[in-house]
């Protein structure tokens, strides 16, 4: 895994507990993980045909989706459908098998390269890889980095090198020149501990990131810094590895200006596809009867794998106090903080006192961003084999969630599928927590 070049941070290599084998996802959950493709895809579909426009505004939609969204995000909007996204799954107990339960929908995922390295690690095919270039059929695809989000760097970097080896075309364009970002590593000002993931520094803590690029043979895909962007990159495929509020103004402006030169996004620049209260829209009536005229069934399929999730505000807050234990309270999004994703804004109403709750959410009804409500839904508990620093097999007793990685090829389909498991409720890719690719996931 570690030739393929990832890391995370100062870490080379995996920087995760490597399971002892692959996890083997019971084959009814596979199925039901390619009809949630389809079905998530259609949500946003949903959502996108009926946003700003009257039934939209009548039904709430717009009201929603808006609350407490910085006002210069609000004007970007289109760019074409969602052709890429990566559900965080709770994997609940069901039948002597798991119901999938999709807690998030990641629009700007990270975990390409590690998944790829996951499958060459374990002698699995490369089907993420290969999935991509399907998609990209001849384009090149441009990966945006937002330098907040520079740990993940050497992840997607290894991933443009697996998509090269699948026959396709890829870079990374960093919004910051290489030597800048460098710069700032190395005076402290980025990749210091608590990281998302790193409590402490590890032994072999390498923060030399040219060094590493050089040493695993990475620069051919990097691309030019943003003052040598060209004016307009033909058919690429674009993905923003990053949210909006990542990016400056004018960067965001010249993507538009891609986009009219012929571009594409894999996850469009959409103010609300950032935002968790998307899950939230599949609860107002007008969504879901747009989305039953299609399919009634792919309505079902939304139903049972998404969990009732409620933008918090002075009406829905006397449920979420009177009813405790059966939420939980998330940053929606927009916190300027990157607080809103890992989980790191989770708060468990059953972790807490009625008094501490009620000051969670009391707190929460006067931040100047989003926060939504969402039902607790336990994942299940797992004791899985792995290989500790010293190569001796472990056992880890923890709590589990699963990435999957869905495209919208010519069938939505599920690529690069992968478990985590945790010693904590919180479930987070961290150097003390297991992953495992899974099998039967495509």
């Amino acid at each position: 895994m570690a030739a393929t070049g990832i890391g995370y941070a100062g870490i080379d290599g995996p920087w995760w507990l490597p399971a002892a084998e692959p996890f083997a996802l019971p084959a009814l959950a596979a199925a039901e993980l390619r009809q949630i493709a389809g079905a998530v895809f259609a949500l946003f579909d949903a959502v996108d045909a009926l946003y700003g426009t009257p039934a939209g505004a009548a039904c709430g939609l717009d009201t929603l989706l808006e609350h407490r969204v910085p006002a210069g995000l609000l004007r970007h909007t289109g760019g074409g459908p969602v052709l890429g996204v990566r559900p965080d799954f709770q994997l609940v107990p069901e039948g002597g098998g798991y119901r999938l339960v999709a807690t998030e929908l990641e629009i700007c995922p990270s975990a390409q390269g590690f998944a790829h390295a996951m499958q060459l690690g374990y002698g699995l095919a490369p089907e993420l890889a290969r999935a991509y270039a399907a998609m990209l059929g001849g384009r090149e695809l441009l990966v945006i980095c937002a330098s907040a989000w520079s740990e993940f760097l050497f992840d997607q970097l290894a991933f443009c090198r697996a998509l090269a080896a699948a026959g396709a075309r890829a870079r990374v364009l960093c919004d910051l020149p290489l030597a800048t970002l460098d710069n700032t590593i190395r005076r402290g000002l980025r990749w210091q501990p608590p990281l998302f993931g790193v409590r402490q520094l590890p032994p072999g803590w390498d923060p030399d990131l040219p060094g590493r690029i050089a040493r695993h043979g990475l620069a051919p895909f990097l691309g030019p810094p943003p003052d040598a962007w060209p004016a307009t990159v033909g058919d690429a495929l674009i993905f923003r590895f990053g949210y909006l509020t990542c990016f400056a103004p004018e960067l965001l402006a010249q993507l538009r200006q891609w986009e009219a030169g012929g571009a594409t996004w894999l996850n469009p620049p959409r103010f609300y596809l950032d935002s968790k209260t998307v899950l939230a829209t599949l609860r107002l009536p007008t969504v879901r009867a747009r989305i039953a005229a299609d399919s009634a069934e792919t309505l079902a399929i939304l139903d049972r794998c998404i969990p009732e999730t409620m933008l918090l505000d002075e009406r829905s807050a006397a449920r979420v106090l009177r009813e405790r234990s059966d939420w939980v309270l998330k940053y929606a999004g927009f916190d300027q903080g990157e607080q809103a994703w890992g989980g790191r804004s989770l708060q468990l109403g059953a972790s807490h006192s009625e008094a501490e709750w009620a000051e969670l959410v009391g707190r929460a009804l006067g931040y100047p961003w989003p926060v939504v409500a969402q039902r607790a839904t336990p994942s299940a508990q797992l004791a899985v084999a792995y290989v500790d620093t010293q190569g001796q097999q472990q056992i880890l007793h923890g709590t589990t969630r699963l990435r999957a990685f869905m495209l919208r090829n010519s069938a939505p389909g599920c690529y690069g599928v992968h478990l985590t498991v945790a010693g904590s409720a919180n479930v987070a890719e961290a150097t003390d927590a297991v992953q495992a690719p899974v099998l039967n996931g495509a």
